[in-house]
């Protein structure tokens, strides 16, 4: 009996058949190992990638490390120094009122919903950078002698000295608000200044530079600051959170504050 035997065009377009099914079958499970890897590594990294907007009209994608449990350092359950799920990013409204240089760095949009000219938003905004300049040397000097972090240090000058230009920085070279206790100063330690008594007394310095050595030995000396100085030295949520929670001033939303104005002025950048 004859054997039946396929022409060479006929064997060579089964063979090309049978090796074009074997590359279609490698590229679909190709195709489906990368859906996969795709899909974990969503699930993996989609929580800490947070897309915000700068004021200041750049994009900005920030990378938030990953979400800590646990109570307090100081003792207490807290929302925020050591929060179960914390947003990459806060916002603060603030009321109508006064503008001040801070303002605006801390709530971009108050122009736009108090009808503030264009002009006199980026002037005040202006100024704030100018500070955060003047001054960013002498935080990074401060938070390597000391442990706290250059972007804390900026955040808490801006906001207790309104970017230098407030009436006890302008009097007292006073940027950090440091009150005086006490009861046997010599004359021109101190000057009264009404805060949340009438009956306050804020330390004078010669010059600004001095209130920054001052304010980082006031904390590094202070008991109730000790839990701050066991954060790592770029976490300036912990340490916005920890100041509020110690009582470093008496405003409710002190430590989101300091942390919006880190974000929107970018003031972690100084703590690497």
């Amino acid at each position: 009996m004859a054997t039946y035997q396929p022409t060479h065009s006929q064997y060579y377009n089964r063979t090309n058949a049978a090796a074009a099914t074997d590359v279609s079958a490698k590229q679909e499970s190709l195709i489906w190992k990368l859906l996969i890897l795709t899909a974990l590594t969503y699930l993996v990294w989609s929580d800490k990638i947070a897309i915000t907007f700068s004021p200041f009209g750049e994009e900005v994608v920030e990378q938030v490390s990953a979400p800590r449990t646990g109570a307090s350092l100081f003792g207490r359950a807290s929302t925020s120094l050591v929060a179960a799920k914390e947003p990459a990013t806060k916002r603060v409204t603030l009321p109508a009122g006064p503008l001040h240089n801070a303002t605006l760095a801390i709530d971009p949009a108050f122009a736009l919903r108090n009808s503030i000219p264009a002009a006199a938003a980026r002037e005040r905004l202006a100024k704030c950078q100018e500070y955060v300049a003047r001054f960013a040397p002498v935080a990074v000097a401060e938070m390597h002698k000391f442990g706290i972090p250059a972007s804390v240090i900026l955040a808490q000058g801006l906001l207790e000295s309104d970017a230098g230009e407030s009436p006890l920085a302008q009097k007292t070279n006073n940027h950090f608000g440091v009150k005086c206790f006490s009861k046997q100063c010599h004359k021109g330690h101190c000057m009264n200044f009404t805060d949340d008594s009438h009956k306050d007394f804020f330390i004078k310095y010669t010059n600004a530079w001095g209130s920054f050595r001052a304010h980082s030995q006031f904390l590094k000396n202070t008991k109730r600051y000790a839990p701050l100085f066991k954060l790592d030295q770029n976490d300036y949520r912990g340490w916005a959170s920890g100041l509020a929670q110690a009582g470093y001033a008496t405003d409710k939303k002190y430590g989101e504050k300091l942390m919006v104005l880190i974000q929107n002025m970018k003031l972690e950048r100084f703590d690497h």
